[in-house]
């Protein structure tokens, strides 16, 4: 991701997490199977990409969001996947099931996520960039001469 600003990366991050889950819901439901292995797929994958290109400030929101993502994904899928003239009846049990299906793909969502960033953490892939012998901003505040703990920044 080098070359991208803290910002441009968020926004693109922010877009593999809702842009491949979303289109694995589309293509599932023009497959006829609005929760089916494309949908599962889209939504680990999305899950995995957008962990992989996340800073390491950036990580806490993909959590919270795999939820947010993986149930409407799997219900727009559904709905796609339904013939038109379908009963409320029958729609509503396809929506009980594609609820069913999506809550154990966001836990493999939430997975990948928690697995992808503690394998960035091991492998010192952070996503930060390095400036400075000390790395980071303290790497640069030392070697131009900050403050002193404590000194008066009136």
């Amino acid at each position: 991701m080098a070359g991208l600003d803290g910002g441009r990366r968020s926004a693109l991050t922010a877009l593999v997490t809702l842009a491949v889950p979303v289109a694995g819901g589309i293509a599932a439901g023009m497959n006829g199977n609005g929760d089916g292995p494309i949908f599962q797929a889209g939504a680990v994958l999305g899950a995995g990409i957008a962990t992989l290109m996340a800073t390491r400030r950036g990580l806490w929101w993909l959590v919270p969001a795999q939820p947010m993502v993986v149930v409407p994904s799997a219900v727009l899928g559904m709905l796609l996947a339904e013939p038109s003239g379908t009963s409320r009846t029958k729609m509503g049990t396809d929506s009980v099931s594609a609820l069913h299906h999506a809550f154990v793909i966001t836990l493999v969502a939430l997975a990948v996520v928690a697995v992808v960033a503690v394998l960035k953490a091991a492998t010192g892939r952070g996503g930060e960039p390095q400036t400075g012998r000390g790395g980071g901003a303290r790497g640069v505040a030392a070697a131009e001469g900050a403050h002193r703990a404590g000194a008066h920044r009136g």
